[in-house]
């Protein structure tokens, strides 16, 4: 069972149409449509009879609907609960962050998205697609997350809409002892070169990849890890050369303790982005939170 099945099928109650019900929830009519059949498959019945316009429900879709109302207001008195017991800031965005950016970026930003104080912020670290997950199931409000310009969309862009609020780059970088750099690239067959990576499954690993799968370098893995931030202090223990965003990198550049090695094909264009589901309505603290975020992107604040 998903909880969204049950939201769009009483949207369906509501709006009487898959079409209307469809744009009310800005999906598209092919995804809400299997939400329903997928709802019907879980109880075994028809819920909906589709023979009559505007659609109507069955007997049984009767009784779902009702219990559904119940449901889904007792579901939000408990996380309204929970999230009170936990002290959760009151009336706080919930922004999910991918864990790097939660660190280095994050903090200056949203104290620049405040009108004109910071506004209350429940701060979610995840991974880009679990992030993504929060987003469309509704367990934040907002998500910002690394993109990558030049690759495949990193999360699904059909329900949600996005602006770039800030780029970054990700580049190789070496250790720095003596005022020379420990490591560089591209390695020789007889003599690679140490590696710290990312693991396959996350983000910047994937765009790391792209950049590798474009030329002929001689590297050995010596750890692997998906936490840029873990990486960042392998590659400043002197393990590696590593592939991390400028913003992670650049304290250690400042202090002549990290250096980026070889050459600009090794460095991939990032944005960062801030996304928000499809919907004409926002709670006031969302929508001052985007205004301002475009403003800061542009320019104008």
């Amino acid at each position: 069972m998903d909880i969204g099945w049950l939201e769009s099928f009483l949207a369906l109650a509501e709006h009487e149409s898959f079409t209307r019900a469809a744009a009310a929830q800005h999906i598209s009519q092919p995804a809400f449509s299997r939400r329903i059949r997928a709802l019907e498959g879980w109880f075994g019945e028809a819920l909906v009879d589709r023979s009559t316009f505007p659609v109507a429900l069955t007997p049984a879709g009767a009784k779902v609907r009702a219990s559904a109302i119940q449901m889904l207001a007792g579901l939000d008195a408990v996380q309204e609960e929970i999230r009170g017991r936990h002290r959760t800031p009151r009336d706080a965005v919930r922004v999910a962050v991918t864990h790097t950016l939660a660190t280095t970026y994050f903090p200056a930003w949203w104290a620049r998205c405040g009108d004109p104080r910071p506004i209350p912020c429940s701060l979610l670290a995840t991974n880009t697609l679990d992030g993504y997950d929060l987003l469309v199931q509704g367990g934040c409000d907002l998500l910002l997350a690394y993109a990558d310009p030049a690759g495949p969309p990193s999360v699904p862009d059909a329900d949600v809409e996005w602006i770039v609020v800030a780029g970054d780059r990700l580049a190789p970088y070496s250790s720095v002892t003596g005022g020379q750099v420990d490591y560089t690239l591209p390695g020789t067959p007889g003599s690679p070169v140490p590696v710290v990576t990312h693991g396959q499954g996350a983000f910047l690993g994937r765009v790391t990849d792209r950049i590798l799968a474009q030329r002929d370098l001689h590297l050995t893995p010596t750890v692997q890890s998906d936490l840029t931030s873990a990486l960042t202090a392998l590659v400043h223990a002197g393990l590696g050369v590593g592939w991390l965003p400028e913003n992670l990198a650049s304290p250690g550049v400042a202090e002549g303790t990290l250096r980026q090695v070889g050459d600009a094909t090794l460095t991939a264009r990032l944005e960062i982005r801030l996304y928000r589901m499809r919907r004409e309505r926002m709670f006031r603290h969302v929508a001052t939170i985007w205004r301002n975020a475009a403003k800061l992107a542009t320019g104008e604040a």
